[in-house]
């Protein structure tokens, strides 16, 4: 028996991460730190029944940026952060860029955002968790473009973090 949800679905940098040192990426473990008050908001979701997704572009590695392995110590890191009450129910990390230099990372992908990729494998994760996401009633919070063209794509009401953090008080989402 599956029960259906609700989900909050959350880019990573820029949204529930950040850099610490002020630079646009995050460079290391030791640069990062979760937004101010994104940690209370998560919760709050979660507590009231939602799924809790994260989906990141990680691109740097198709550039040789980073490796595969820096970006799952950023997630390590960044979960680590929350003090041991991870907030996600799954998270979806995309390498590719189809501009970048690094094989195999440098062809298009379904998962890198703004296509859906990403949430179709959450709704998968969900699905074996005993879920049905309610896209219709659920929020994607961004800080860039190409997340709120995945959320138009997917049917699935945005907001941005700015937003997002200043009026937090909006637990119900209408389509």
């Amino acid at each position: 028996m599956h029960t259906v949800k609700k989900a909050l679905i959350l880019d990573l940098d820029g949204t529930v991460r950040r850099s610490k040192s002020g630079k646009q990426f995050i460079d290391g473990p030791d640069d990062m730190e979760l937004m101010p008050g994104i940690t209370k908001l998560i919760w709050r979701y979660r507590l009231a029944g939602y799924l809790v997704f994260g989906v990141s572009n990680q691109g740097g590695v198709a550039w040789g940026f980073k490796t595969p392995e820096q970006c799952q110590q950023d997630t390590n890191t960044m979960l680590a952060l929350f003090e041991g009450n991870n907030p996600f129910h799954a998270i979806r990390i995309c390498m590719h860029d189809p501009r970048g230099t690094v094989e195999p990372y440098n062809h298009r992908s379904l998962h890198r955002k703004p296509e859906i990729g990403m949430l179709a494998d959450c709704e998968c994760a969900a699905f074996n968790g005993g879920w049905i996401v309610d896209w219709d009633h659920s929020l994607f919070v961004g800080d860039r473009p190409e997340d709120e063209e995945c959320a138009k794509r997917a049917g699935v009401i945005f907001r941005h973090i700015d937003d997002f953090l200043s009026k937090p008080s909006v637990l119900t989402i209408e389509p």
